[in-house]
């Protein structure tokens, strides 16, 4: 089974994607542009340009989320965002909660054209310090699972994906993952709590689907593709996964089944693209 990485980044001059593309091991990844920031420490992140190129170059090996500045953008930048090839849309570090309704024509238009939106939550690797000139949010404050749920009920059509789940602030995203039907999460960099994964996976939702969590869960690494040792440490990170489900899920649990561990790996992220990319009309 190859694994669908629904959440990692792509870095400036990436090198050593061919091996990823021919590992074996990924059946698709999602890149989430994040040029809007620039860098992350000593990571520069790939131009929005590297981005759409990489998409074209490996046919649909790749999608890609545009950077969604929810401060300065309007509803005509997610339109170009569209027309460019980004399927999805990545805010990060905005002045404000994710619910300000500020924001709400932002995702009023990403609501009509079909574009899920992956938010960061929980917290946040060191960005630059405080700068009048480029102001941004500092912390995780505004990026709280729980902003998410006003904006759920708000567009309850539109399709939204928590990154992280949330860490540390694991009892607001279960809260989303219980309520509402639009809201799904990511397990990227939740190795800090793995341990309270194991209940969460077979708890039951209570948001009209009667689906398990495990069905709104999405395998994914974080990594920035395109420095070696973040090539590699996603390699090892599915190896990881595919473990546990295994000799953990498959001995105790419901969720290591082997029609359940594909849901994880891939079907999950399989049904909502092609639930968005149905709706943007780019089906195959």
């Amino acid at each position: 089974m190859k694994f669908i990485d629904a959440h990692a980044h792509l870095t400036h001059k990436a090198k050593g994607i061919d091996r990823i593309v021919d590992s074996g091991v990924f059946e698709q990844i999602w890149l989430m542009d994040l040029s809007g920031i620039g860098r992350l420490g000593d990571v520069l992140f790939a131009t929005r340009e590297e981005l759409l190129e990489t998409v074209r170059c490996y046919d649909g090996f790749f999608l890609a989320f545009g950077f969604l500045d929810l401060d300065h953008d309007t509803p005509e930048t997610i339109d170009r965002l569209r027309d460019s090839g980004f399927v999805g849309l990545k805010p990060y570090k905005q002045l404000h909660p994710y619910n300000h309704e500020a924001y709400y024509p932002l995702y009023k238009r990403a609501q009509t054209l079909g574009m899920p939106i992956l938010f960061h939550t929980g917290l946040i690797a060191h960005g630059t310090p405080y700068d009048p000139a480029r102001p941004h949010a500092f912390g995780p404050e505004n990026m709280r699972p729980i902003h998410l749920a006003g904006i759920a009920e708000a567009f309850p059509e539109l399709r939204i994906i928590a990154g992280h789940q949330g860490y540390p602030f694991l009892e607001e995203m279960q809260h989303n993952l219980y309520y509402y039907r639009n809201i799904r999460c990511d397990v990227s960099g939740y190795l800090r709590s793995v341990d309270a994964l194991r209940e969460i996976l077979d708890r039951r939702a209570h948001d009209g689907t009667a689906r398990f969590f495990n069905e709104k869960m999405h395998f994914a690494t974080d990594e920035f593709y395109g420095i070696g040792e973040s090539n590699e440490r996603a390699l090892r990170l599915a190896e990881f996964w595919k473990l546990y489900f295994e000799f953990v899920g498959g001995l105790y649990y419901r969720w290591g089944l082997p029609e359940e561990q594909e849901k994880f790996f891939r079907g999950n992220a399989i049904a909502l693209r092609t639930e968005f990319m149905k709706k943007q009309g780019r089906e195959k």
